[in-house]
This record gives C-alpha cells, sequence and structure tokens, in this order.
C-alpha cells in the first residue's frame, strides 16, 4: 500500500462536456492548492465506451478532448482503479460537500473579520454565505473527498488571498486544460478557410426543458443577431438544430456556413466530442461571437476568446437580453455581482476574471 501520497477525488458533474469539465477544473485547481494527486472518477467513459451504462449516464472523460499529458509534475492524475489498488482503504478520508452557487472557498485561510481582504471577499462572494478553508483535518487526512458534483467556475470559486497563486491556477487552467492538437488543427483550418466571419451558438432540442424561454423564435432571433453582426457577413453557426429551415430568415441576411460545409477542410472522423470542441475553437476565433443565454458551450466560447486575445470579448445572446453590458453599471470588482443580482446564476457564462490575470 502507497503510504506517503495524498489524493483529491471528486464527482463529476452529472452531465455533457463543459459542464464536466467545470467540474474537472476546479477539482485540479483544489489538488493544486492542496498539493494532492487528482483521482479521475470510474463514473467518466471514454469515447468508444456508451453514454448509459446499467441506467446511469456517464460523462466523457477530460482526457479525450484535453492534452492532459502537460500536468505530468504539476498534478499527478491517477485513475480510480489505481488509487484504489494504492490505497486498499487505508489513510482516512474527509468529505466536503458543496452545493452550486452556495459556497466560496478561501485560499490559504479565510480572511480576519474587518480586514480589507474580508471586505473584498464579500464582494467576491455576491451573497454567497458559506465560506470554506482547508481545515487541519483537510490537511491531515489521506484522501480528501470533494462529494458532491460542482458546477461553478474554478475562479469564482476560489477566493485568493495572494494574486500571485490566483495567477498561478488561472495559468494552469490556460496552459495545461486545452484542446488536443487535431481539435485546434481542425478548427485552424476551417477558420483560414472562411476568412473574415462572425459566429453564432443557437442551442435548442433538450434545452428548451430547462429554460422554455430560451426557446427563441427565428425572427426574433434575426432581430437579435443584427444588434450584434452587420447584415451581409459571413456567419458560422454551432447549432444543435437539425432542421436547417429554422435559419432561413438569416440565411436571407448572411453567408451563413455550418461545419458540415467544410468536410473537405478537416478530418471529419473526429469522434462526436471533439467535433463539438472544433466547433467551439472556430467561435472562439471569429470577429464577433453571440451565444446561447445560459449554455456552458457558449460560455466557454466566452473564455477560449479571452485566452485568445479577441478584439471583441464580449458576452452577447440570442435573447438580445442584455450579457457584457450588465458588467458596465457601476458594478464592483468582480464582473459577476450584477449578473448574481439579476438572478442568474454564476455558472451560466464566464467572466473576464477567467481569463485576464
Amino acid at each position: 500500500m502507497d503510504g506517503g501520497t495524498r489524493y483529491l477525488t471528486y464527482t463529476p458533474w452529472p452531465g455533457q462536456f463543459n459542464n464536466t469539465r467545470m467540474c474537472f477544473e476546479t477539482a485540479l485547481v483544489l489538488a493544486y492548492l492542496s498539493r494532492r494527486t487528482l483521482v479521475m472518477p470510474r463514473e467518466y467513459r471514454r469515447e468508444h465506451e456508451p453514454e448509459v451504462d446499467a441506467g446511469e449516464f456517464r460523462p466523457l472523460h477530460p482526457a479525450e478532448c484535453f492534452a492532459l499529458e502537460t500536468l505530468r509534475g504539476i498534478v499527478d492524475l491517477v485513475d480510480r482503479v489505481e488509487y484504489d489498488r494504492r490505497v486498499d482503504g487505508g489513510g482516512g478520508q474527509v468529505d466536503l460537500v458543496v452545493s452550486p452557487g452556495e459556497a466560496v472557498f478561501c485560499y490559504p485561510t479565510i480572511p480576519v473579520s474587518g480586514s480589507p481582504d474580508a471586505e473584498r471577499l464579500w464582494d467576491f462572494a455576491a451573497g454567497r454565505r458559506r465560506v470554506l478553508e482547508f481545515t487541519p483535518e483537510m490537511e491531515d487526512c489521506r484522501t480528501l473527498n470533494v462529494e458532491s458534483a460542482m458546477l461553478e467556475h474554478f475562479y469564482s470559486f476560489v477566493f485568493f488571498a495572494e494574486a500571485g497563486v490566483e495567477a498561478e491556477c488561472k495559468r494552469l487552467i490556460k496552459s495545461h486544460v486545452r484542446f488536443r492538437a487535431p481539435i485546434m488543427s481542425a478548427a485552424a483550418g476551417i477558420a483560414e478557410s472562411l476568412g473574415n466571419y462572425c459566429a453564432l451558438h443557437v442551442r435548442r432540442n433538450d434545452f428548451f426543458k430547462l429554460y422554455p424561454e430560451q426557446d427563441v423564435p427565428a425572427h426574433r432571433l434575426l432581430g437579435n443577431v443584427m444588434m450584434r453582426i452587420p447584415t451581409g457577413a459571413r456567419l458560422y453557426i454551432a447549432t444543435d438544430e437539425t432542421d436547417r429551415s429554422f435559419f432561413d430568415d438569416l440565411a436571407n441576411h448572411y453567408d451563413l456556413c455550418f461545419l458540415d460545409d467544410f468536410k473537405n477542410v478537416w478530418n471529419g472522423d473526429l469522434p462526436a466530442g471533439a467535433r463539438a470542441c472544433v466547433e467551439q475553437m472556430i467561435c472562439a476565433l471569429a470577429t464577433t461571437f453571440v451565444g446561447t443565454r445560459l449554455s456552458t458551450f457558449s460560455g466557454y466560447i466566452t473564455r477560449l476568446r479571452g485566452y485568445h486575445g479577441a478584439s471583441d470579448q464580449g458576452s452577447y445572446f440570442t435573447d438580445g437580453s442584455p450579457g457584457s453590458e450588465m458588467d458596465d453599471h457601476g458594478s464592483p470588482r468582480y464582473s459577476w455581482i450584477n449578473w448574481v443580482a439579476s438572478g442568474y446564476p454564476l455558472w451560466g457564462r464566464e467572466f473576464r476574471e477567467g481569463w485576464e490575470f
């Protein structure tokens, strides 16, 4: 039995890839801060394995789309089978249960009441009242287990007292949770073929079961897109809508393009998860991007645009409601304060704090 290594285990978010990515990033940062080996959950599946096994949904393993090999020597990763072999039930475990949007995790400790950092923390928290830190029990245990699945942006969940450590963690995610080379190559080839273009993500179908208000009619979609993208522009559309006639109104005003139009440019045999990531990168490289509100697929595109230095890094939505503009109405230091105050969940979009450091 391996007696020296300390581990962090976690429960993956039981959803599609961008929710899974968000949960993985937060666990990765907690493992980095606590100097623990990160255990990849057994619930993950590989691309060749079925989504549903014995009635249970299995989220896609992050390594299917991200080149996690670059983490070697920074944060060690092991699978659950190897962890079980090493630990064999010994060493003790402490469980951490955190509901999404409920808590803030302070590093290295919770600020002293009345201090400048304490005032900064409450701005950062934006109404969240549960404040956590690494307790002596957490520090000493063999395994720190994040028992509940987390749907959090790592940078809005962890409050850093030290700007240097905050920048380290943001660089960790930017530099080491990166799409695999075939994904980047395919997206770059299509972007080059498109030339000067804008991009749109239209999420439909099962999304409406959760957010019926996002069932935006085609004529309203056109009006909202025209607020951001000049008519006549080449417009790349990433969508799960299979009926192309839904976009007829847009086709009367824009030169529309879809992923299937570029099978001669890229390897169409990439697995389904990777194809979605190709579309995210195509959207990230566009001049202007309009996404679907509350879609984590759209949200991550915004962060990727920040990572890649897009000239327009605003958050714009197909429903026409405010996005970036909400950040400009006297919001304090953290751009999510007005967003949360308007009733939206933190995970519902990305924020400049994620890519500016």
